[in-house]
């Protein structure tokens, strides 16, 4: 499986006196597609040679080809954590328009149930909330942390159950009563009078609609703006709109069969009266209809999969008091058919619902090809088309692609975290980091976190005398779930800084707390100023508390003065006394090995449960042995390396004597 990257290919054409050389930046497009049979079930055991893909009318030689089945265990493990592919995103979206709070509650039980007992571990899950007054908002981005997911499903952000249309009726009935029964007694006719009430409650009724229909109009440009959003999102995304649904009445018009509503337009068209019939509740409205398609082609064109889930339960066509009636669900049908989704509904058991989806998610083929790139947010069209599968069987994937770039707002607070989660190079600032994992009291090590920050890098992004700096510290683990986390936002005030700035730059040190296992600590750093970003990943290893364990080479800052320092939180419940210090002396890590030429650099060995003289250092390059001293929980060796080396990394092998069981370490070194 090959990420999404970019490519520079030269093609060389040679004149008779001269060599022309042009070059064309490639993108690696990844392109997921499911297919099923005729009854909606996955379709297995296919290969690249059952499909070809067509961009911009140009067919495209499949140059990757990857199955995932979520349903199998082997398949799954085969398949990188770290790999997009190997992840699923799911969207639970509170619909606070169209659902009553009754409905919410029930949606966000079964919501925390899906998120228990459906999803798997490397699943991926955002929520959030739409609303056609407030508008859209992300509560968490595609995340791992159930505790952060669930904490969001517990409160999806102030639903308060008004439905102002509603209010607005009443009124108009209330008010067209009044005025009609003072007409009463004027006129003395009592049909009259009940004719020009209807007719006044009619056009009440006409105007709620309008008013209504205006806001389905909105919250599908909502959905469309999200679907939009979700295009730098890769792997499978599929969004769970959590609904009661709206009238589809509002915006494709009805449907067959007498109605009260349609005896009135046909009484009011007999006798000449064509005003009082609104064509848009008859026909549909034109303008909702194309917002939905726009909605469903931004869907596609993003590999963005939309399934109603009907949050109202058991429902009947039949009202004993206001007879046959489409029930609002319909509205439902009508934005998840256009993605390619479907609507789960009338049912009481919201958890066989989700079942459901995640039954639709089970198979995914992931193909890639290479297409050149021209346009910033230019958007290709594509077609997926399938060759000698079984009959019946249809392929669901996204009709087109976007070129890198053009994003908007809710797009670049997903891509921070996509940069997080697939490894993704930054080249806006450099940045630097190293962790290291020292025993506590505790099961979880204390594993102190330092992130070196360029400072010209930093400088270059100040906007009047403001750097807005983000710092985004990730501990995923070999499942890739987060397992601590820490995030703070850095004002800096050049004026009161710029020199340290342009000395070095920022240093940033936290703590995060983690038990025994493999990690990858991803460190984002990004300045809001002009959105410019970098990205380190260090991977640390938190031993067995009996196990001898080595942390380190960590190379001794020499001149930290010179830095502008923030000392960020701490997760350690222990208040651990701070780790890096030699013969009762602190001294300040440095992220990035740096050797000036000439000079020579002190670095640290920390070795759990053994003394210095039960071991063996191997140092390759050579470095000269400054101390060995004795810890409480085994050794602290100094050792010290010359600048003149051409050596491109530090390997360090630590041995217990006795033992064949060996440490090693490696860290990058840069001669200046």
């Amino acid at each position: 499986m090959r990420f999404m990257s970019r490519l520079a290919v030269v093609l060389l054409a040679v004149a008779a006196s001269a060599q022309v050389k042009e070059t064309v930046t490639v993108s690696v497009v990844e392109v997921p597609v499911k297919v099923v049979d005729r009854d909606g079930n996955p379709v297995r055991g296919l290969t690249a040679a059952n499909f070809k893909i067509i961009d911009e009318g140009k067919e495209r030689a499949v140059t990757s080809f990857d199955t995932i089945d979520f349903a199998s265990a082997e398949s799954v493990k085969a398949t990188s954590p770290l790999n997009p592919a190997a992840r699923r995103n799911f969207m639970l979206l509170f619909d606070t328009s169209f659902s009553s709070p009754k409905s919410l509650e029930r949606a966000q039980q079964a919501a925390k149930d899906f998120v228990a007992k459906m999803v798997q571990r490397r699943d991926r899950v955002a929520v959030g909330t739409l609303d056609a007054d407030k508008g859209f908002k992300l509560l968490t981005a595609f995340t791992t942390d159930r505790t952060l997911v669930n904490a969001a499903i517990g409160n999806p952000n102030g639903f308060k159950g008004n439905d102002p249309l509603q209010l607005a009726s009443n009124g108009l009935l209330d008010q067209a009563s009044t005025i009609q029964q003072g007409d009463v007694g004027g006129r003395g006719n009592e049909a009259a009078a009940r004719q020009d009430t209807n007719e006044m409650i009619q056009r009440g009724n006409r105007n709620e609609d309008q008013v209504q229909r205006q806001r389905v109009e909105r919250e599908v440009n909502l959905l469309a703006g999200l679907n939009r959003s979700l295009r730098s999102i890769q792997g499978q995304k599929s969004i769970l709109l959590l609904s009661e649904g709206f009238d589809p009445r509002l915006v494709q018009g009805r449907n067959a069969g007498l109605t009260s509503d349609q005896f009135q337009d046909n009484t009011a068209v007999e006798h000449g009266e064509v005003w009082k019939v609104d064509t848009d509740n008859i026909y549909g409205s034109a303008t909702s209809m194309s917002i939905v398609d726009k909605m469903a082609d931004m869907a596609k064109r993003s590999d963005v999969i939309l399934y109603g889930v009907d949050i109202k339960g058991l429902r009947s066509n039949v009202d004993a008091a206001g007879g046959y009636d489409i029930k609002s669900n319909e509205g439902l049908h009508l934005l998840a058919s256009a993605t390619g989704g479907q609507v789960f509904e009338n049912s009481n058991n919201l958890a066989t619902d989700f079942e459901k989806v995640v039954k639709h998610q089970e198979v995914s083929y992931v193909l890639a090809f290479n297409a050149p790139t021209s346009t910033p947010g230019k958007f290709h069209k594509l077609n997926v088309k399938l060759v000698n599968v079984p009959s019946g069987s249809r392929a669901v994937a996204r009709t087109g692609y976007y070129e890198a770039g053009g994003e908007n707002q809710t797009e670049r607070t997903l891509s921070n975290a996509e940069i997080v989660l697939n490894d993704i190079p930054q080249n806006g600032l450099h940045v630097a980091s190293i962790a290291a994992p020292f025993a506590t009291k505790s099961e979880n090590a204390q594993v102190p976190v330092i992130v070196e920050v360029d400072g010209n890098d930093l400088l270059a992004s100040a906007k009047n005398n403001v750097i807005t700096t983000d710092i985004f510290v990730y501990a995923f683990d070999e499942d890739g779930l987060v397992r601590d986390s820490i995030s703070q936002l850095l004002p800096i005030d050049v004026s009161k800084v710029a020199d340290k700035l342009k000395a070095t730059g920022l240093k940033y040190y936290i703590t995060l707390a983690l038990p025994e296992g493999k990690y990858a600590i991803k460190s984002l750093v990004r300045v809001a100023e002009n959105e410019a970003k970098g990205f380190t990943r260090t991977d640390v290893v938190v031993p067995k508390a009996t196990d001898v364990a080595l942390a380190g080479p960590v190379f001794v800052d020499t001149d930290p003065g010179k830095w502008l320092m923030v000392k960020g939180n701490s997760h350690d419940k222990t208040n651990a006394a701070y780790p890096f210090e030699v013969n009762g002396e602190s001294f300040i890590p440095k992220a990035s090995a740096k050797l000036p030429a000439g000079q020579t650099r002190k670095f640290v060995l920390f070795v759990q449960n053994a003394a210095p003289e039960e071991l063996t250092v191997d140092t390759n390059p050579k470095a000269s042995v400054i101390s060995q001293l004795r810890s409480a929980g085994g050794s602290k060796l100094v050792y010290e390396l010359a600048g003149q080396t051409s050596a491109a990394t530090l390997n360090v092998t630590v041995k217990k004597k006795g033992s064949n069981a060996e440490q090693t370490s490696s860290v990058p070194l840069i001669v200046q």
